[in-house]
Protein backbone atom coordinates (compact mmCIF):
# COMPACT_ATOMS: atom_id res chain seq x y z
CA UNK A 1 0.00 0.00 0.00
CA UNK A 2 2.38 2.73 0.58
CA UNK A 3 4.35 2.00 -2.47
CA UNK A 4 1.90 2.44 -4.46
CA UNK A 5 1.23 5.55 -2.35
CA UNK A 6 5.01 6.58 -3.34
CA UNK A 7 4.35 5.35 -6.99
CA UNK A 8 1.61 7.91 -7.39
CA UNK A 9 3.10 10.83 -5.69
CA UNK A 10 6.23 10.73 -8.64
CA UNK A 11 3.91 10.20 -11.44
CA UNK A 12 4.26 13.33 -13.46
CA UNK A 13 0.95 14.61 -15.69
CA UNK A 14 2.00 15.22 -18.95
CA UNK A 15 2.06 18.83 -20.13
CA UNK A 16 0.69 20.05 -23.71
CA UNK A 17 3.40 21.22 -25.48
CA UNK A 18 2.04 24.96 -26.10
CA UNK A 19 1.66 25.01 -22.60
CA UNK A 20 5.18 23.57 -21.66
CA UNK A 21 6.34 26.14 -23.86
CA UNK A 22 4.58 29.17 -23.18
CA UNK A 23 6.79 32.59 -23.55
CA UNK A 24 7.58 33.60 -20.03
CA UNK A 25 9.35 36.98 -21.53
CA UNK A 26 8.82 39.11 -24.35
CA UNK A 27 11.89 38.07 -25.92
CA UNK A 28 10.60 34.41 -26.09
CA UNK A 29 7.27 35.36 -28.31
CA UNK A 30 7.43 34.56 -31.72
CA UNK A 31 6.03 37.12 -34.18
CA UNK A 32 4.34 40.62 -33.01
CA UNK A 33 7.72 42.58 -32.71
CA UNK A 34 6.19 46.02 -33.02
CA UNK A 35 3.74 45.31 -29.88
CA UNK A 36 6.64 43.78 -28.24
CA UNK A 37 8.79 47.04 -28.27
CA UNK A 38 5.63 49.62 -27.81
CA UNK A 39 5.10 47.50 -24.79
CA UNK A 40 8.93 47.40 -23.55
CA UNK A 41 9.59 51.23 -23.91
CA UNK A 42 6.44 51.84 -22.30
CA UNK A 43 7.52 50.08 -19.23
CA UNK A 44 11.19 51.35 -19.11
CA UNK A 45 9.73 55.28 -19.55
CA UNK A 46 7.20 54.66 -17.02
CA UNK A 47 4.35 55.22 -19.06
CA UNK A 48 2.31 52.53 -18.51
CA UNK A 49 -1.07 52.70 -19.93
CA UNK A 50 -4.44 52.09 -17.82
CA UNK A 51 -6.01 49.91 -20.68
CA UNK A 52 -4.71 48.00 -23.34
CA UNK A 53 -6.59 46.13 -26.12
CA UNK A 54 -5.50 43.42 -28.12
CA UNK A 55 -6.89 42.15 -31.31
CA UNK A 56 -6.35 39.57 -33.96
CA UNK A 57 -6.50 35.68 -34.70
CA UNK A 58 -6.66 32.98 -32.42
CA UNK A 59 -3.47 31.69 -30.72
CA UNK A 60 -1.05 34.35 -32.16
CA UNK A 61 0.09 35.33 -28.84
CA UNK A 62 -2.76 37.78 -27.42
CA UNK A 63 -3.32 36.04 -24.17
CA UNK A 64 0.36 35.09 -23.20
CA UNK A 65 1.93 38.47 -23.62
CA UNK A 66 -0.86 39.98 -21.61
CA UNK A 67 0.59 37.89 -18.94
CA UNK A 68 3.64 38.59 -19.25
CA UNK A 69 2.76 42.42 -19.15
CA UNK A 70 1.28 41.94 -15.91
CA UNK A 71 4.59 40.37 -14.55
CA UNK A 72 6.37 42.99 -16.09
CA UNK A 73 4.61 46.05 -14.59
CA UNK A 74 4.66 44.59 -11.32
CA UNK A 75 8.59 43.77 -11.85
CA UNK A 76 10.57 45.10 -9.00
CA UNK A 77 14.00 44.06 -10.91
CA UNK A 78 13.07 45.08 -14.59
CA UNK A 79 15.70 46.15 -16.40
CA UNK A 80 14.84 45.61 -20.20
CA UNK A 81 10.98 45.89 -20.08
CA UNK A 82 11.14 42.05 -19.43
CA UNK A 83 9.82 40.60 -16.04
CA UNK A 84 12.86 38.95 -14.41
CA UNK A 85 11.03 35.73 -13.40
CA UNK A 86 12.89 35.72 -9.90
CA UNK A 87 12.34 38.60 -7.99
CA UNK A 88 9.27 38.06 -5.00
CA UNK A 89 6.61 39.97 -7.61
CA UNK A 90 7.34 37.65 -10.52
CA UNK A 91 7.33 34.82 -8.04
CA UNK A 92 4.04 35.75 -6.67
CA UNK A 93 2.38 37.03 -10.27
CA UNK A 94 3.17 33.89 -11.78
CA UNK A 95 0.78 32.04 -9.30
CA UNK A 96 -2.34 30.37 -10.19
CA UNK A 97 -4.03 31.93 -6.66
CA UNK A 98 -2.35 35.22 -7.40
CA UNK A 99 -5.20 37.29 -6.30
CA UNK A 100 -3.65 40.46 -7.76
CA UNK A 101 -3.64 39.19 -11.51
CA UNK A 102 -7.14 38.20 -12.22
CA UNK A 103 -8.32 36.36 -15.52
CA UNK A 104 -11.17 36.61 -16.57
CA UNK A 105 -12.99 34.78 -19.73
CA UNK A 106 -16.18 36.70 -21.14
CA UNK A 107 -17.03 33.82 -23.11
CA UNK A 108 -18.59 32.37 -19.93
CA UNK A 109 -18.70 35.49 -17.78
CA UNK A 110 -20.50 37.89 -20.46
CA UNK A 111 -23.09 39.63 -17.89
CA UNK A 112 -23.29 42.69 -16.30
CA UNK A 113 -23.09 41.14 -12.60
CA UNK A 114 -20.17 39.98 -13.03
CA UNK A 115 -18.85 43.14 -14.92
CA UNK A 116 -20.59 45.12 -11.31
CA UNK A 117 -18.16 42.72 -9.32
CA UNK A 118 -15.06 44.13 -10.50
CA UNK A 119 -15.83 47.38 -10.67
CA UNK A 120 -17.05 46.73 -6.73
CA UNK A 121 -12.78 45.28 -6.42
CA UNK A 122 -11.16 47.84 -8.23
CA UNK A 123 -10.67 50.17 -5.37
CA UNK A 124 -9.38 47.64 -3.20
CA UNK A 125 -5.63 47.80 -3.32
CA UNK A 126 -3.75 44.77 -4.62
CA UNK A 127 -2.76 42.86 -1.74
CA UNK A 128 0.95 41.92 -2.84
CA UNK A 129 1.85 43.61 -5.99
CA UNK A 130 2.13 47.20 -7.32
CA UNK A 131 -1.17 47.01 -9.55
CA UNK A 132 -4.32 44.88 -9.49
CA UNK A 133 -4.40 43.86 -13.21
CA UNK A 134 -7.59 42.64 -15.16
CA UNK A 135 -7.38 40.34 -18.32
CA UNK A 136 -10.40 39.63 -19.93
CA UNK A 137 -10.44 37.42 -22.90
CA UNK A 138 -12.93 37.59 -25.56
CA UNK A 139 -13.92 40.64 -24.39
CA UNK A 140 -16.08 40.93 -27.09
CA UNK A 141 -18.58 38.44 -26.04
CA UNK A 142 -20.09 41.08 -23.04
CA UNK A 143 -23.15 41.48 -23.26
CA UNK A 144 -24.54 45.79 -23.82
CA UNK A 145 -25.19 46.21 -20.21
CA UNK A 146 -21.72 44.85 -19.08
CA UNK A 147 -20.08 46.66 -21.80
CA UNK A 148 -21.89 50.04 -20.18
CA UNK A 149 -21.07 49.02 -16.59
CA UNK A 150 -17.14 48.30 -17.77
CA UNK A 151 -17.30 51.58 -19.37
CA UNK A 152 -17.24 53.85 -16.50
CA UNK A 153 -14.47 51.69 -14.82
CA UNK A 154 -13.00 52.33 -17.77
CA UNK A 155 -13.53 56.24 -17.59
CA UNK A 156 -12.44 56.71 -13.90
CA UNK A 157 -9.96 53.87 -13.08
CA UNK A 158 -8.28 53.64 -10.19
CA UNK A 159 -4.49 54.44 -10.57
CA UNK A 160 -3.67 50.86 -9.22
CA UNK A 161 -5.43 49.08 -11.72
CA UNK A 162 -4.72 48.23 -15.29
CA UNK A 163 -7.14 46.58 -17.80
CA UNK A 164 -6.13 44.19 -20.43
CA UNK A 165 -9.13 43.20 -22.88
CA UNK A 166 -8.48 40.70 -25.47
CA UNK A 167 -10.44 39.80 -28.51
CA UNK A 168 -10.81 38.03 -31.85
CA UNK A 169 -13.29 40.41 -33.16
CA UNK A 170 -12.76 43.96 -32.70
CA UNK A 171 -15.84 45.10 -34.45
CA UNK A 172 -18.10 44.13 -32.21
CA UNK A 173 -16.58 45.83 -29.12
CA UNK A 174 -18.38 48.96 -28.58
CA UNK A 175 -16.49 52.10 -29.89
CA UNK A 176 -16.72 53.78 -26.49
CA UNK A 177 -14.22 51.29 -24.93
CA UNK A 178 -12.15 50.77 -28.24
CA UNK A 179 -11.45 55.05 -27.48
CA UNK A 180 -10.22 54.37 -23.95
CA UNK A 181 -8.18 51.22 -24.50
CA UNK A 182 -4.10 51.73 -26.32
CA UNK A 183 -5.24 49.36 -29.04
CA UNK A 184 -2.97 46.53 -30.51
CA UNK A 185 -3.17 44.41 -33.53
CA UNK A 186 -1.82 40.88 -33.26
CA UNK A 187 -0.94 39.60 -37.07
CA UNK A 188 -0.31 36.13 -38.31
CA UNK A 189 2.74 34.51 -37.66
CA UNK A 190 4.88 34.20 -40.73
CA UNK A 191 5.22 30.63 -41.84
CA UNK A 192 9.39 31.05 -41.36
CA UNK A 193 8.93 31.94 -37.42
CA UNK A 194 6.21 29.30 -37.09
CA UNK A 195 8.83 26.74 -38.20
CA UNK A 196 11.65 27.99 -36.76
CA UNK A 197 10.16 27.87 -33.42
CA UNK A 198 8.87 24.26 -33.85
CA UNK A 199 12.25 23.02 -35.15
CA UNK A 200 14.00 24.40 -31.63
CA UNK A 201 11.01 22.66 -29.70
CA UNK A 202 11.70 19.09 -32.15
CA UNK A 203 15.61 19.40 -31.24
CA UNK A 204 14.76 19.91 -27.33
CA UNK A 205 11.83 17.18 -26.86
CA UNK A 206 13.85 15.24 -29.31
CA UNK A 207 11.19 14.65 -31.96
CA UNK A 208 12.16 13.01 -35.48
CA UNK A 209 9.88 14.55 -38.17
CA UNK A 210 10.95 15.79 -41.55
CA UNK A 211 10.90 19.04 -42.57
CA UNK A 212 8.54 19.56 -45.58
CA UNK A 213 6.16 18.03 -42.40
CA UNK A 214 7.29 20.91 -39.96
CA UNK A 215 6.40 23.36 -42.82
CA UNK A 216 2.99 21.86 -43.64
CA UNK A 217 1.96 22.32 -40.05
CA UNK A 218 3.03 25.96 -40.09
CA UNK A 219 1.13 26.45 -43.55
CA UNK A 220 -2.03 24.40 -42.07
CA UNK A 221 -2.13 26.45 -38.28
CA UNK A 222 -2.90 29.56 -40.48
CA UNK A 223 -0.18 31.45 -38.72
CA UNK A 224 -1.36 30.32 -35.05
CA UNK A 225 1.54 29.27 -33.25
CA UNK A 226 -0.85 27.39 -30.69
CA UNK A 227 -2.28 25.58 -33.61
CA UNK A 228 0.86 24.34 -34.83
CA UNK A 229 2.43 23.07 -31.05
CA UNK A 230 -1.35 21.04 -30.91
CA UNK A 231 -0.79 19.38 -34.08
CA UNK A 232 2.61 18.55 -33.16
CA UNK A 233 1.65 17.17 -30.69
CA UNK A 234 -0.97 15.01 -31.93
CA UNK A 235 1.29 13.98 -34.81
CA UNK A 236 4.21 13.08 -31.84
CA UNK A 237 1.88 11.21 -30.03
CA UNK A 238 0.30 8.98 -32.80
CA UNK A 239 3.88 7.87 -34.49
CA UNK A 240 6.98 6.82 -32.39
CA UNK A 241 9.51 6.94 -34.95
CA UNK A 242 10.02 9.55 -37.09
CA UNK A 243 6.97 11.66 -38.48
CA UNK A 244 6.56 11.64 -42.22
CA UNK A 245 4.46 13.54 -44.38
CA UNK A 246 2.10 10.37 -44.97
CA UNK A 247 1.73 10.36 -41.33
CA UNK A 248 0.11 14.39 -41.50
CA UNK A 249 -2.09 13.50 -44.23
CA UNK A 250 -3.36 10.19 -41.87
CA UNK A 251 -3.82 12.43 -39.29
CA UNK A 252 -5.30 15.01 -41.13
CA UNK A 253 -7.78 12.78 -43.18
CA UNK A 254 -6.21 14.72 -46.23
CA UNK A 255 -4.62 12.99 -49.38
CA UNK A 256 -0.99 11.97 -51.10
CA UNK A 257 0.58 14.38 -53.56
CA UNK A 258 -0.19 12.01 -56.37
CA UNK A 259 -4.02 11.75 -55.22
CA UNK A 260 -4.41 15.50 -55.77
CA UNK A 261 -2.53 15.16 -59.26
CA UNK A 262 -5.12 11.91 -60.07
CA UNK A 263 -8.31 14.35 -59.12
CA UNK A 264 -6.91 17.71 -61.43
CA UNK A 265 -6.38 14.89 -64.34
CA UNK A 266 -10.02 13.86 -63.77
CA UNK A 267 -11.16 17.52 -64.26
CA UNK A 268 -9.13 17.86 -67.04
CA UNK A 269 -9.82 15.48 -69.32
CA UNK A 270 -13.67 15.58 -68.15
CA UNK A 271 -13.76 11.90 -67.20
CA UNK A 272 -17.15 12.45 -65.14
CA UNK A 273 -17.13 8.83 -63.96
CA UNK A 274 -13.93 8.50 -62.73
CA UNK A 275 -14.36 11.91 -60.98
CA UNK A 276 -17.31 10.83 -58.75
CA UNK A 277 -15.81 7.54 -58.18
CA UNK A 278 -12.82 9.50 -56.36
CA UNK A 279 -15.18 11.67 -54.68
CA UNK A 280 -17.11 8.85 -53.36
CA UNK A 281 -13.82 6.79 -52.38
CA UNK A 282 -13.04 10.25 -50.25
CA UNK A 283 -16.05 10.09 -48.71
CA UNK A 284 -16.46 6.59 -47.49
CA UNK A 285 -12.43 6.59 -45.84
CA UNK A 286 -13.52 9.82 -44.03
CA UNK A 287 -11.46 12.59 -45.50
CA UNK A 288 -11.60 16.26 -44.86
CA UNK A 289 -13.58 17.24 -48.60
CA UNK A 290 -12.23 21.22 -47.27
CA UNK A 291 -9.14 19.64 -46.39
CA UNK A 292 -8.32 18.12 -49.91
CA UNK A 293 -9.58 21.54 -52.03
CA UNK A 294 -7.28 23.13 -50.13
CA UNK A 295 -4.65 20.78 -51.48
CA UNK A 296 -5.80 20.95 -54.75
CA UNK A 297 -5.38 24.68 -54.66
CA UNK A 298 -2.11 24.71 -53.22
CA UNK A 299 -1.30 22.29 -55.77
CA UNK A 300 -2.77 24.46 -58.88
CA UNK A 301 -0.86 27.46 -57.61
CA UNK A 302 2.66 25.99 -57.40
CA UNK A 303 1.87 24.90 -61.40
CA UNK A 304 0.88 28.68 -62.55
CA UNK A 305 4.10 29.70 -60.59
CA UNK A 306 6.27 26.91 -62.30
CA UNK A 307 4.52 27.98 -65.49
CA UNK A 308 5.33 31.91 -64.79
CA UNK A 309 8.82 32.17 -63.32
CA UNK A 310 10.29 28.39 -64.02
CA UNK A 311 8.97 28.52 -67.93
CA UNK A 312 7.89 24.97 -66.74
CA UNK A 313 5.91 23.32 -69.78
CA UNK A 314 2.13 23.84 -69.24
CA UNK A 315 -0.61 23.37 -72.71
CA UNK A 316 -3.68 23.89 -70.59
CA UNK A 317 -3.08 27.24 -68.48
CA UNK A 318 -5.46 29.10 -69.57
CA UNK A 319 -7.87 26.37 -67.73
CA UNK A 320 -5.58 25.60 -65.12
CA UNK A 321 -5.65 29.36 -63.86
CA UNK A 322 -9.83 28.74 -64.60
CA UNK A 323 -10.05 26.00 -62.01
CA UNK A 324 -8.10 27.56 -59.29
CA UNK A 325 -9.94 30.69 -59.53
CA UNK A 326 -13.40 29.22 -59.52
CA UNK A 327 -12.31 26.76 -56.30
CA UNK A 328 -10.62 29.50 -54.35
CA UNK A 329 -13.99 31.65 -55.33
CA UNK A 330 -15.82 29.01 -54.12
CA UNK A 331 -14.18 27.97 -50.72
CA UNK A 332 -16.62 30.44 -48.73
CA UNK A 333 -19.48 28.46 -49.78
CA UNK A 334 -18.07 24.79 -49.39
CA UNK A 335 -17.27 25.49 -45.50
CA UNK A 336 -20.79 26.77 -45.54
CA UNK A 337 -23.06 24.27 -46.93
CA UNK A 338 -24.18 21.51 -44.97
CA UNK A 339 -22.87 18.64 -47.49
CA UNK A 340 -19.69 19.50 -48.51
CA UNK A 341 -19.29 16.12 -50.57
CA UNK A 342 -22.20 17.05 -52.82
CA UNK A 343 -20.90 20.33 -53.77
CA UNK A 344 -17.40 20.19 -54.71
CA UNK A 345 -18.62 16.79 -56.43
CA UNK A 346 -21.13 19.07 -58.63
CA UNK A 347 -18.94 21.82 -59.26
CA UNK A 348 -15.80 19.89 -60.31
CA UNK A 349 -18.24 18.50 -62.44
CA UNK A 350 -19.00 21.57 -63.93
CA UNK A 351 -15.63 22.70 -64.28
CA UNK A 352 -14.61 19.16 -66.50
CA UNK A 353 -17.48 19.97 -68.29
CA UNK A 354 -15.93 23.49 -69.21
CA UNK A 355 -12.33 21.95 -70.15
CA UNK A 356 -10.50 23.97 -72.46
CA UNK A 357 -7.50 22.41 -72.98
CA UNK A 358 -6.20 23.82 -76.07
CA UNK A 359 -7.02 22.12 -79.69
CA UNK A 360 -9.97 19.64 -77.80
CA UNK A 361 -12.43 18.37 -79.79
CA UNK A 362 -15.37 17.50 -78.14
CA UNK A 363 -17.25 14.44 -79.88
CA UNK A 364 -21.10 14.42 -79.54
CA UNK A 365 -21.92 10.41 -79.03
CA UNK A 366 -24.21 9.09 -77.53
CA UNK A 367 -22.23 8.49 -74.07
CA UNK A 368 -20.77 12.47 -74.22
CA UNK A 369 -24.70 13.21 -74.96
CA UNK A 370 -25.15 11.69 -71.75
CA UNK A 371 -22.88 12.80 -69.83
CA UNK A 372 -24.22 16.18 -71.14
CA UNK A 373 -27.69 15.58 -69.68
CA UNK A 374 -26.55 14.31 -66.52
CA UNK A 375 -24.06 17.35 -65.59
CA UNK A 376 -27.17 19.59 -66.56
CA UNK A 377 -29.01 18.31 -64.12
CA UNK A 378 -26.30 18.40 -61.07
CA UNK A 379 -25.98 22.02 -62.25
CA UNK A 380 -29.46 22.91 -61.69
CA UNK A 381 -29.07 21.16 -57.73
CA UNK A 382 -25.76 23.56 -57.55
CA UNK A 383 -27.18 26.56 -58.32
CA UNK A 384 -30.22 25.64 -55.78
CA UNK A 385 -27.43 25.19 -53.39
CA UNK A 386 -25.95 28.45 -54.21
CA UNK A 387 -29.00 30.31 -53.76
CA UNK A 388 -29.75 28.71 -50.46
CA UNK A 389 -26.41 29.23 -49.72
CA UNK A 390 -26.56 33.31 -50.35
CA UNK A 391 -30.46 33.48 -48.78
CA UNK A 392 -28.54 32.96 -45.73
CA UNK A 393 -25.71 35.04 -46.06
CA UNK A 394 -27.84 38.14 -46.32
CA UNK A 395 -29.75 37.39 -43.24
CA UNK A 396 -26.33 37.19 -41.34
CA UNK A 397 -24.56 40.46 -42.81
CA UNK A 398 -25.29 43.63 -40.95
CA UNK A 399 -27.47 46.05 -43.55
CA UNK A 400 -26.44 49.73 -42.13
CA UNK A 401 -23.08 49.80 -43.54
CA UNK A 402 -23.43 47.76 -46.66
CA UNK A 403 -22.09 49.63 -49.49
CA UNK A 404 -24.70 48.37 -51.94
CA UNK A 405 -28.07 47.26 -51.73
CA UNK A 406 -28.84 43.78 -51.44
CA UNK A 407 -30.81 42.29 -54.74
CA UNK A 408 -34.41 42.44 -54.29
CA UNK A 409 -36.75 39.33 -54.77
CA UNK A 410 -37.93 41.07 -58.11
CA UNK A 411 -34.56 41.28 -59.72
CA UNK A 412 -35.09 44.72 -60.63
CA UNK A 413 -31.90 46.00 -58.84
CA UNK A 414 -28.34 44.25 -59.36
CA UNK A 415 -25.29 44.61 -57.23
CA UNK A 416 -22.66 47.34 -58.87
CA UNK A 417 -19.93 45.64 -60.89
CA UNK A 418 -17.52 46.53 -57.90
CA UNK A 419 -14.89 43.42 -59.17
CA UNK A 420 -14.89 44.16 -62.84
CA UNK A 421 -13.64 48.19 -61.28
CA UNK A 422 -11.24 46.26 -59.29
CA UNK A 423 -9.72 44.78 -62.51
CA UNK A 424 -10.24 47.44 -64.16
CA UNK A 425 -7.67 49.49 -61.33
CA UNK A 426 -5.14 46.70 -61.14
CA UNK A 427 -4.82 46.79 -65.10
CA UNK A 428 -4.36 50.76 -65.19
CA UNK A 429 -1.92 50.55 -61.82
CA UNK A 430 0.00 47.82 -63.76
CA UNK A 431 -0.22 50.01 -67.32
CA UNK A 432 1.71 53.11 -64.78
CA UNK A 433 3.86 51.02 -62.32
CA UNK A 434 6.27 53.10 -61.10
CA UNK A 435 8.91 51.80 -58.55
CA UNK A 436 9.43 55.58 -57.00
CA UNK A 437 5.88 56.02 -56.47
CA UNK A 438 5.83 52.39 -54.88
CA UNK A 439 8.85 53.35 -52.70
CA UNK A 440 7.10 56.74 -51.93
CA UNK A 441 3.40 55.11 -50.95
CA UNK A 442 4.96 52.83 -48.84
CA UNK A 443 6.43 55.38 -46.51
CA UNK A 444 2.95 57.02 -46.80
CA UNK A 445 1.71 53.92 -45.42
CA UNK A 446 4.64 52.95 -42.36
CA UNK A 447 3.05 56.49 -41.22
CA UNK A 448 -0.75 54.90 -41.28
CA UNK A 449 0.78 53.27 -37.64
CA UNK A 450 0.26 57.10 -35.76
CA UNK A 451 -2.97 56.69 -36.45
CA UNK A 452 -3.84 53.19 -35.45
CA UNK A 453 -5.11 54.02 -31.94
CA UNK A 454 -7.31 56.88 -33.75
CA UNK A 455 -10.60 55.87 -32.44
CA UNK A 456 -12.72 57.24 -35.45
CA UNK A 457 -10.04 55.81 -38.28
CA UNK A 458 -7.94 53.09 -36.29
CA UNK A 459 -9.49 50.27 -37.65
CA UNK A 460 -9.44 51.13 -41.17
CA UNK A 461 -6.03 52.06 -41.02
CA UNK A 462 -5.42 48.73 -39.44
CA UNK A 463 -6.95 47.18 -42.42
CA UNK A 464 -5.21 49.02 -45.12
CA UNK A 465 -1.46 48.11 -42.91
CA UNK A 466 -2.63 44.54 -43.34
CA UNK A 467 -2.60 44.64 -46.63
CA UNK A 468 0.54 44.63 -49.02
CA UNK A 469 1.51 46.99 -51.03
CA UNK A 470 1.67 45.28 -54.81
CA UNK A 471 1.52 48.02 -57.34
CA UNK A 472 1.80 51.76 -57.54
CA UNK A 473 1.11 54.55 -60.10
CA UNK A 474 0.42 57.70 -59.78
CA UNK A 475 -3.33 57.33 -59.75
CA UNK A 476 -3.86 53.83 -58.01
CA UNK A 477 -2.22 51.46 -55.71
CA UNK A 478 -2.71 47.50 -55.56
CA UNK A 479 -3.04 46.09 -51.79
CA UNK A 480 -3.59 42.26 -51.46
CA UNK A 481 -5.09 40.31 -48.73
CA UNK A 482 -4.57 36.44 -47.60
CA UNK A 483 -8.17 35.59 -47.56
CA UNK A 484 -10.93 35.79 -49.69
CA UNK A 485 -13.23 37.00 -46.71
CA UNK A 486 -10.74 40.25 -45.99
CA UNK A 487 -10.79 40.97 -49.74
CA UNK A 488 -14.79 40.50 -49.57
CA UNK A 489 -15.05 42.37 -46.44
CA UNK A 490 -12.50 45.54 -47.57
CA UNK A 491 -14.08 45.72 -51.09
CA UNK A 492 -17.60 46.58 -49.55
CA UNK A 493 -15.58 49.30 -47.37
CA UNK A 494 -13.01 50.41 -50.22
CA UNK A 495 -14.96 53.69 -50.53
CA UNK A 496 -14.06 54.24 -46.47
CA UNK A 497 -10.64 52.70 -46.63
CA UNK A 498 -9.81 55.17 -49.78
CA UNK A 499 -10.81 58.65 -47.97
CA UNK A 500 -8.81 57.51 -45.02
CA UNK A 501 -5.82 56.70 -47.07
CA UNK A 502 -6.04 59.64 -49.39
CA UNK A 503 -6.84 62.11 -46.21
CA UNK A 504 -3.74 60.34 -44.32
CA UNK A 505 -1.31 60.10 -46.65
CA UNK A 506 -2.36 63.40 -48.28
CA UNK A 507 -3.24 61.71 -51.84
CA UNK A 508 -5.68 61.07 -54.49
CA UNK A 509 -5.21 57.57 -55.72
CA UNK A 510 -8.06 55.13 -55.89
CA UNK A 511 -7.38 51.57 -54.21
CA UNK A 512 -7.85 47.83 -56.36
CA UNK A 513 -7.84 44.86 -53.56
CA UNK A 514 -7.09 41.30 -54.26
CA UNK A 515 -6.05 38.10 -53.00
CA UNK A 516 -2.26 37.28 -52.52
CA UNK A 517 -3.42 34.12 -54.69
CA UNK A 518 -4.85 36.49 -57.59
CA UNK A 519 -1.73 38.90 -57.40
CA UNK A 520 0.86 36.05 -57.58
CA UNK A 521 -1.13 34.96 -61.20
CA UNK A 522 -1.86 38.58 -62.32
CA UNK A 523 2.21 39.98 -61.62
CA UNK A 524 3.30 36.64 -63.34
CA UNK A 525 1.29 37.03 -66.67
CA UNK A 526 2.28 41.04 -66.90
CA UNK A 527 5.79 39.97 -66.19
CA UNK A 528 4.93 37.16 -69.66
CA UNK A 529 3.12 39.95 -71.26
CA UNK A 530 5.86 42.35 -70.99
CA UNK A 531 8.45 40.26 -71.77
CA UNK A 532 6.62 39.90 -74.86
CA UNK A 533 7.15 43.68 -75.72
CA UNK A 534 3.94 44.28 -74.96
CA UNK A 535 1.93 46.94 -72.75
CA UNK A 536 -1.04 47.35 -70.46
CA UNK A 537 -3.30 50.53 -71.68
CA UNK A 538 -5.85 52.32 -69.47
CA UNK A 539 -9.01 51.73 -69.40
CA UNK A 540 -11.97 53.70 -68.66
CA UNK A 541 -13.24 52.70 -65.12
CA UNK A 542 -17.27 52.76 -64.70
CA UNK A 543 -18.77 54.70 -61.95
CA UNK A 544 -20.13 52.61 -58.52
CA UNK A 545 -23.82 52.55 -58.79
CA UNK A 546 -26.77 50.54 -59.07
CA UNK A 547 -27.96 49.12 -62.41
CA UNK A 548 -31.29 48.55 -63.02
CA UNK A 549 -32.29 45.57 -65.19
CA UNK A 550 -35.83 44.28 -66.69
CA UNK A 551 -37.08 41.30 -64.63
CA UNK A 552 -37.34 39.25 -67.67
CA UNK A 553 -33.65 38.85 -68.04
CA UNK A 554 -31.43 36.24 -67.91
CA UNK A 555 -30.76 36.26 -64.00
CA UNK A 556 -27.37 34.68 -64.72
CA UNK A 557 -26.16 37.89 -66.17
CA UNK A 558 -25.55 39.26 -62.49
CA UNK A 559 -22.53 36.49 -62.90
CA UNK A 560 -20.88 38.35 -65.47
CA UNK A 561 -20.17 41.10 -63.15
CA UNK A 562 -18.18 38.69 -60.63
CA UNK A 563 -15.72 37.63 -62.87
CA UNK A 564 -11.89 36.96 -62.36
CA UNK A 565 -10.05 39.67 -60.84
CA UNK A 566 -6.89 39.16 -62.23
CA UNK A 567 -8.15 38.50 -65.85
CA UNK A 568 -6.38 40.96 -68.48
CA UNK A 569 -9.10 40.84 -71.22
Amino acid sequence: MIASIIDLEVIEIYQALYRKYRPKTFDDVVGQKYVIEVLKNSILNDKVNHAYMFFGPRGIGKTSIAKILSRAINCTNNTDGNPCNECESCLISSEKECVDIIEIDAASNNGVDEIREIRNKVNLVPTSLKYKVYIIDEVHMLTQGAFNALLKTLEEPPKHVIFILATTDPQKVSDTIISRCQCFSFKRISVDENMARLKQITAEESIAIDDEVLKEISLYSDGGLRDSLSLLDKLSSYKMDKITMNDFYEMNDMIEESEIEKLFFNISNNDSKSLVEQIESFNQNGKNIIEIMNQLIIYLKNLVVDYYINDTKLENIDFVEEVLTKINEKMFDIKKTSKPYIYVEILLLQLAKNTKIISREIICDENNMEKEKKIDNVNSILNDNQKETQKKEQQVVPKENELYPEQKENNNLIDTNIKEIMKIRVNNTLAEANKDEKNNDLKKIDKLNDFIFDSNKGYLVSEILNGKLQASSKNNIILSYEYDSIVNQNIQNIEQLTKVFNELTNSSKKIAIITDLEWNIEKKRYIEFTKQGNKYTIKEEPSMGIKVEEKKEDKNSTLAMFGDIVEIE
